[in-house]
């Protein structure tokens, strides 16, 4: 019997929540309890001292060995008896090695006997995640790496430098391994490495050696916050190795692991191993070399992004802004009061979001009639269209099942699905797998089949003629279910059921965590906030609305010859769900999909979110033709970027978490999504007015910029305190004299792969100090953060890295040179609403005066900077479009180049920007000028002359719009100083 309660009273709570409001539409009746999502409890076999230790199997040996100048094709076959460590060897396998790209070496591993039965078991289609191909000229002898072989005592092999036999991967010394569930193979590596990426990680960015990166898309718990190096949303089995050299560069590789399954990397000492639960070994191996010869960790970034998954997609100019989202909007007025008190704080807003309680029921794409009608949040939304504004809503991934039994039940979305036969199956009964979620028994869209596609763009575009939003965000999209199993499917006449926990706000459900140093700012609200959280933990106590689930354990289960384990395979994974099996927190391993292996989840768990996301990437092109897609996705894998943005999940309201959110971001540049946030002031338990000041100055210089919060916690839009309104106009106003800059830098991860953010050791390759350094970091090239990242702090401690080697740094409020030695920790001024910014020497800026608008922004004035480097040089480019359409009828790249005393700029492109060039600024001028000229399409303009300012190493160029009436950058220019 499914473990049901009535609800009267839970449900009483439900509509109690602080703040909410007392009308809904649908009305849930009964509540699954917590059993529903109890499954046995398991061991991680890292951490099982039991577990069989897969080192021990023999390995396999090679023959019928075919070498040539594109690579090596063998058969591998096992060396020894059945090991069965944790699955059934599969006995004869293919090695097949490809030189692909003078930087790119393919290895790979795969059962030698494949069927359409089995096939999906192991290998991953190239249709759905591409797979890296040759070049048709690269050979053994123009790559950069070398693969070397051995058959003594067992196959394996090595993977070098061919230009001075840098050994980048080696199995030296240990066995391969591969089970039809199990499938290890153990790289040497060098003393002490330095190791990055593996996302997505709550972890430091440098991972260390006693680290094991586990991958199994999870949603990782609405009410507690991410966890700190737990699995949470995303697969990107990819990491970069940079090694310091005595005397020498340093040099970097890369390793792209191309497998969907479930798996765990294991970081040890002199070691790292690689498990999966399934598929193939199929390893891209890159060599980070440059057209020098020498290899960076910038380039073998570039290398991946480029040369493996996909360059990600351009983003619309306008998404560039701030964003706020409240789960907690109960209705249209409070939202639309949000809108207008960032106006009346004169704080900017480009776009305002919508979270789940908009909808009717908990269920996608159905507004709530009473709190969200359409006809009144349609004309809202044209409102804000007007304005220069955007809106942008959530929807679910699962899909609300209604129950069939009650006609007023029905629902559109999943009717129309139905009758195409597009949702994942229970393989028991052949029905649709049917799990649980917000809106009660749901279901899951199966996009191996293209009627999931068809569908899945007749619902977005059905719910956009109703309210027209401009972007989407796919939540759930790991995919998550709160049930074990198909929970659902012969209760359907219960339905509309209450998930199996106290939703957040509800009245027993009220947080009152707030910060690190909360007591110290806030005394007597700490106090407060401390006796109603022990009031309510009594009040649960005595009334248990939820009991605990009872659970058994299994430990782990044993490789059964001929059969495939999919629910509780044999190796256990740390997957973050309590007890850390598989069906926990997600649709079952063994629900099939429609194609016509019936492929598996156990095979496509990681998949969902990015296939997805790809999905609504698709049906936004079709309703917006010609017009960048903006989706955002929380399940990602390796590949996202090239139609998804990400963002950093359920994060807290934490000083660590915010520490932690400069790590996720890096990784999230490595993997290929330059369009990554954090929700600023974090999104579970309660911020406070130190926390939102310093972290909305942090986010203003992530790609993504948005506030979010969880209801049941205090309110914290950026108007709420006045400092935190101080601290988000000033970093705001940055940001927004930024945009162009931003906007180039994704045009050339967009176009080249570079990165967006980038950690200190990427820019300063041979600084040693700063491998390990992340609280600072990079925008681009030239710009140096360096964020409070501590409670009740006034000041903040950075290094200055390149001084001493020809680098300069100006602080960006007054263009004053740090003087600084190389390597030192220097104290710097932080004030609460101050977030410290520094310009690089040898950069130059294209800024614009920050409007409230991005729109209003991109019409204004024009302005250059230029940070002058030690030999009076400074170079930089922008990039300009019309900021939204797919494939631009015009663009302009204009290049700058500051050499003797002269600004040059060169324009190449059609695109009109009208906006007039207003002023320029030199900084860290070593003599004084006395004048300037400015030539103009090759003309002197001799009416007037620009006006000159000069103080403290800097000048102040002026009245330049009287000679670009016609926009900046209509015609090539020049600015020369007069001494």
């Amino acid at each position: 019997m499914l473990p049901l309660i009535r609800v009267v009273a839970v449900l009483a709570l439900a509509i109690a929540v602080k703040g909410a409001s007392s009308t809904i539409s649908v009305q849930q009746t009964y509540s699954l309890l917590p059993q529903v999502d109890a499954a046995p409890s398991l061991t991680p076999t890292i951490h099982d001292s039991k577990a069989p230790n897969p080192q021990k199997c023999p390995g396999y040996k090679a023959s019928n060995v075919v070498q040539n100048a594109q690579g090596v094709r063998a058969d591998l076959a096992l060396a020894g008896p059945d090991c069965q460590a944790f699955g059934n060897d599969i006995r004869n396998l293919v090695l097949k090695v490809q030189y692909q790209t003078k930087e790119r070496l393919n290895v790979k591993i795969y059962p030698k006997y494949l069927s359409v039965r089995n096939t999906s078991h192991y290998i991953l289609p190239s249709s759905i995640v591409p797979a890296p191909g040759s070049d048709g000229k690269t050979t053994s002898s123009n790559s950069d790496l070398r693969f070397d072989w051995s058959n003594s005592p067992t196959f394996q092999f090595n993977i070098s430098r061919a230009s001075n036999g840098e050994q980048l991967f080696s199995t030296y010394g240990h066995v391969l391994v591969y089970e039809n569930q199990f499938l290890e193979v153990v790289t040497n590596m060098v003393p002490n490495y330095n190791v990055y990426g593996l996302a997505e990680n709550i972890h430091d960015f440098h991972l260390g050696q006693n680290y094991t990166q586990t991958f199994w898309n999870s949603d990782a718990g609405i009410t507690s916050g991410n966890p700190v190096d737990g699995n949470v949303y995303g697969v990107h089995p990819f990491y970069q190795e940079s090694r310091y050299h005595t005397g020498s560069n340093t040099t970097s590789h890369g390793v792209y692991a191309r497998n969907a399954h479930a798996q765990e990397w294991l970081l040890r000492s002199s070691t790292i191993t690689y498990r999966t639960l399934g598929g193939s070994f199929d390893f891209y191996f890159l060599s980070g070399q440059n057209e020098n010869g020498g290899s960076t960790a910038v380039e073998t970034i570039r290398q991946y992004h480029a040369g493996c998954v996909g360059l990600p997609a351009m983003q619309m100019f306008w998404t560039l802004g701030f964003h706020q989202c409240r789960l907690g909007y109960n209705n249209l007025s409070i939202i639309e009061q949000v809108v207008n008190d960032y106006k009346a704080a004169n704080i900017p807003l480009e776009g305002i979001w919508t979270d789940f309680d908009m909808f009717d029921g908990y269920r996608t794409f159905i507004n709530n009639p009473v709190t969200y009608p359409i006809d009144p949040m349609a004309k809202w939304i044209d409102s804000l269209h007007k304005n220069n504004q955007y809106y942008l809503p959530l929807i679910w991934t699962n899909i609300y099942r209604p129950n069939p039994k009650k006609a007023s039940d029905a629902y559109a979305p999943y009717q129309r699905g139905a009758e195409l036969g597009t949702f994942i199956r229970n393989p028991r009964t052949g029905d649709f797998y049917t799990g649980d979620n917000w809106s009660g028994f749901t279901v899951w869209g199966d996009f191996m089949v293209t009627s999931s596609q068809s569908w899945w763009t007749n619902e977005i575009i059905t719910w956009h003629n109703q309210i027209p939003f401009d972007g989407i965000l796919s939540d759930l999209s790991e995919p998550a279910s709160y049930c074990v199993g198909s929970c659902g499917e012969d209760k359907l006449d219960l339905n509309p059921v209450h998930v199996p926990f106290l939703i957040p706000g509800d009245t027993l459900d009220v947080d009152y965590e707030y910060p690190e140093g909360f007591s110290i700012s806030n005394t007597s609200e700490a106090a407060s906030a401390s006796r109603a959280a022990a009031s309510q933990s009594s009040v649960l106590q005595a009334t248990t609305p939820f009991p605990s689930a009872t659970t058994t354990t299994l430990g782990r289960t044993d490789p059964t010859p001929g059969v495939r384990n999919l629910t509780y395979p044999p190796y256990v994974i740390n997957n973050v769900q309590a007890g850390h099996a598989l069906v926990k927190g997600t649709i079952s391993p063994d629900a099939t999909h429609n194609d016509p292996a019936n492929t598996t989840e156990y095979e496509m768990h990681n998949l969902f979110g990015y296939q997805i996301a790809n999905a609504t990437y698709q049906a936004l092109l079709t309703l917006f033709p010609g017009q960048r897609p903006f989706g955002m996705a929380r399940g990602t894998f390796a590949g996202s970027g090239r139609f998804s943005s990400h963002w950093g999940g359920d994060n807290s309201s934490k000083w660590g978490s915010m520490f932690l959110s400069i790590s996720h971001a890096l990784t999230h540049m490595m993997a290929g999504i330059p369009m990554f946030g954090a929700d600023a002031c974090g999104y579970t338990h309660n911020t406070d007015f130190d926390l939102c000041s310093r972290w909305m100055e942090l986010a203003a210089f992530f790609p993504f910029y948005r506030n979010h919060n969880i209801r049941g916690t205090v309110p914290q839009e950026a108007y709420v305190w006045s400092s935190v309104a101080e601290a988000s106009r000033r970093a705001i106003a940055v940001r927004y004299s930024l945009l162009n800059y931003i906007y180039t830098l994704f045009y050339y991860a967009h176009t080249e792969g570079g990165t967006f953010m980038r950690a200190l050791a990427w820019e300063f390759p041979n600084d040693e100090t700063l491998k390990a350094t992340y609280s600072q970091f990079l925008l681009g090239p030239s710009l140096l953060i360096t964020p409070v990242l501590t409670p009740n702090s006034q000041t903040v401690r950075g290094v200055f890295p390149g001084i001493g080697q020809g680098t300069r740094w100006y602080d960006w409020y007054t263009l004053q040179e740090v003087h600084a030695k190389p390597q030192q920790n220097v104290t710097l001024s932080a004030p609460l609403e101050h977030i410290n910014v520094h310009a690089r020497g040898g950069s130059v800026f294209t800024l614009q005066e920050p409007g409230y608008t991005t729109t209003a922004t991109r019409n204004n004035p024009y302005a250059l900077l230029a940070t002058l480097d030690d030999n009076q040089y400074a170079q930089g480019t922008v990039y300009l479009d019309d900021g939204v359409s797919l494939l631009p009828n015009a663009t302009k790249i204009v290049s700058f180049i500051y050499n003797k005393g002269t600004l040059q700029a060169v324009t190449s492109g059609t695109y009109h920007a009208s906006a007039p060039l207003a002023n320029i600024t030199i900084a860290g001028l070593q003599v004084q000028p006395r004048g300037a000229q400015f030539h103009y399409d090759n003309k002197l303009s001799n009416s007037t002359s620009p006006k000159l300012k000069y103080s403290n190493g800097t000048a102040y160029i002026t009245g330049l719009a009287q000679y670009t009436p016609n926009g900046a950058f209509e015609h090539s220019f020049q600015l020369t100083l007069t001494y």
